[in-house]
């Protein structure tokens, strides 16, 4: 029998999820949470084999659960989305979460997926380590070449910033801004700040960490 936590903060998600899971064979939601605060007690309480976590959580982000329940314990983490973007792909899978699921997907997908990760495996699909490789050619090897301010100005260059709201907002002298700026519009290979915030949004900038901030491994 696989016991399960359940965490997301909708009770009629959590209801819905159990009743779909508890209808295929040997698998039991041990616990339910609605926060991130009440799963970590769960787990400690109910020690499941695996936790099938929404990214989104009310107090915080469900992916950081997800990498501190991986982090400290053996129960394994499959992550559930409303937004299967390649963002958040990539975070989970440098969470180390077994599985990235988004729902969408049928109820036999996510139940394949608890299984493989109570065995112990990772359920990610080939499309996925492809877009992971994608990301990480495309994406990630470009962000590392930044410094840590040149990143911290790209972030508020894609939320739409001037030069003098990054001043500002950064403490730097305009100048300063300016050659960060053309700085960051030579590292990322991108023709404009325009063609920087365009290539930001589009791949979601403000919503992932500095690439190098967790160590990164191969899809295997």
């Amino acid at each position: 029998m696989v016991r399960i936590l359940l965490v997301d903060d909708h009770p009629l998600v959590r209801s819905g999820l159990r009743a779909e899971i508890e209808a295929c064979h040997g698998m039991q939601v041990a616990a339910e949470a609605g926060t991130a605060a009440e799963a970590l007690a769960r787990l400690a309480a109910e020690r499941p084999a695996v936790a099938v976590i929404d990214v989104q959580l009310g107090d915080g982000c469900g992916i950081d659960l997800g990498r501190r329940i991986v982090a400290q314990t053996p129960c394994a983490v499959v992550l559930l989305t409303a937004f299967d973007w390649d963002v958040y792909l990539v975070q989970a899978w440098e969470a180390g979460a077994a599985a990235f699921i988004a729902k969408s997907a049928d109820t036999e997908a996510l139940v394949a997926a608890i299984r493989k990760a109570a065995d112990g495996e990772r359920a990610f699909s080939d499309a996925q380590r492809a877009r992971i490789a994608a990301w990480r050619r495309d994406v990630a090897e470009r962000l590392a070449q930044l410094s840590d301010r040149e990143y911290a100005v790209l972030r508020l260059l894609a939320e739409g910033a001037t030069n003098r709201e990054i001043a500002a907002e950064l403490g730097l002298a305009l100048k300063t801004v300016e050659a960060h700026v053309h700085r960051v519009l030579h590292k990322l290979r991108q023709s404009s700040r325009r063609a920087v915030q365009v290539w930001a949004q589009q791949h979601r900038i403000t919503s992932y960490g500095r690439p190098d901030a967790q160590p990164r491994r191969p899809p295997e």
